[in-house]
């Protein structure tokens, strides 16, 4: 592996920070269908009850996550974990540098619901790097159109931690679930490597730790696979507009805790927190928080008369 420099990290850096990836793609009803019945069946379970479905697929499907669906990586550029090294920290424009990538956090900042059957053109910049330990944590900023030079209707902040540490079970102090002010928890639910390969088919996204258990136990040290950071932020969001489909999210930004993985026993948390709504994947029984994040709303909350 070759060693790996501030200098040389800082050289890539300035490089990518002056390209900007476009894309053209369409919010099409196909991948929105595919994804609301994803949905649907994760959280009806064994029931497999319509009550736990959403009537309508759109405008709801724009504020739960299903931008996550459009305007992905080529997959042109395979590194050694199956991802796209398109913006990965690299020398000589494909050296790989690290033996890992995990998603750490983002935002989601939502001004408009695209038409059905629209064009969606998206521009994608690398806006910073970060040095932390031996780490680099690299942030993507995605802005989505309808139309070239209109407004975006989405602004999408994600960042990568790349690293060339293998996974071990962390030794600090776990994020509990503080039940303070909960206003509802999900009954449980479970993801499936068949759930994590359609969502990897959906998204286009060839990441192996969500789809080849060998390679997470030999190369990353993983138990198994990990269920994809869109994917637990998409659940979140879902589950929002399943409880309160008549408000409109505007700004959700979150972070993560420790890593998700499939087959866990998981539930989702809604916090009241003054104007704002704090969600929270965690797993139920030892209230261990796995992803959580703030969700501002276009118009401020009316409490309801009841809490969980």
């Amino acid at each position: 592996m070759t060693a790996i420099t501030k200098e040389c990290i800082n050289r890539w850096a300035s490089t990518i920070k002056q390209k900007t990836f476009k894309s053209n793609d369409t919010y099409s009803i196909g991948s929105i269908t595919h994804l609301w019945e994803l949905l649907g069946d994760i959280f009806a379970g064994k029931s497999k009850s319509q009550n736990q479905k959403p009537k309508s697929i759109l405008p709801n499907a724009w504020l739960s996550g299903a931008h996550f669906l459009f305007n992905n990586q080529s997959n042109l550029n395979i590194g050694s974990d199956g991802y796209d090294n398109y913006q990965a920290p690299v020398l000589n424009g494909n050296h790989q540098l690290y033996l890992r990538r995990l998603w750490a956090r983002g935002s989601i900042n939502i001004s408009s619901v695209p038409e059905l059957n629209s064009s969606l053109h998206c521009d994608e910049k690398v806006t910073s790097v970060r040095f932390i330990d031996e780490n680099v944590l690299v942030n993507i900023e995605r802005s989505f159109y309808s139309r070239i030079l209109s407004p975006p209707l989405l602004v999408e902040n994600r960042t990568l931690m790349y690293t060339n540490k293998l996974y071990f079970p962390a030794k600090t102090k776990p994020i509990l679930l503080n039940e303070k002010n909960v206003l509802l928890v999900s009954p449980p639910i479970q993801l499936s490597s068949i759930d994590l390969l359609k969502y990897s088919m959906l998204t286009y996204n060839l990441h192996k730790i969500h789809i080849d258990t060998n390679y997470c136990h030999s190369i990353e040290n993983l138990p198994t696979l990990i269920v994809h950071g869109p994917l637990q932020v998409t659940l979140l969001l879902y589950y929002f507009q399943l409880q309160y489909p008549k408000i409109t999210p505007h700004l959700f930004s979150y972070r993560t805790y420790e890593p998700c993985f499939v087959n866990e026993e998981l539930a989702i948390s809604i916090t009241e927190n003054g104007d704002q709504f704090d969600l929270a994947l965690c797993n139920p029984k030892d209230k261990r928080v796995k992803l959580k994040g703030q969700l501002h709303l276009l118009e401020k909350y009316q409490a309801p008369s009841h809490t969980w």
